[in-house]
């Protein structure tokens, strides 16, 4: 029984991709250029989308993986939108 004991590791998984995305965020916030808040926007946007995915095979269900790719997809337009508006570095 002791695999009855374990952290699925599923789970555990999630919890770290969560804990480092709300790191990610944490650092953004007070970042002084437009582009390190883009960049860290995009980053959270990746781990939060991992973890929703690690959570969605940990529980078996598939709607959460649906959701994650529509708010992905949502998430990624903000983000090209926020990068066209005028006072981005146009590279």
């Amino acid at each position: 029984m002791v695999l009855a004991d374990m952290i699925d590791t599923w789970l555990f998984t999630a919890l770290i991709l969560g804990v480092l995305s709300l790191c990610v965020v944490l650092r953004g916030i007070p970042a002084r250029s437009r582009d390190d808040r883009l960049v860290a926007g995009t980053v959270a946007v990746i781990l939060v989308s991992m973890a929703v995915l690690a959570l969605s095979i940990a529980s078996g269900m598939l709607i959460l993986l649906d959701v994650v790719i529509l708010s992905g997809i949502c998430c990624f337009g903000v983000m090209i939108w926020t990068g066209k508006l005028r006072g981005a570095d146009h590279s």
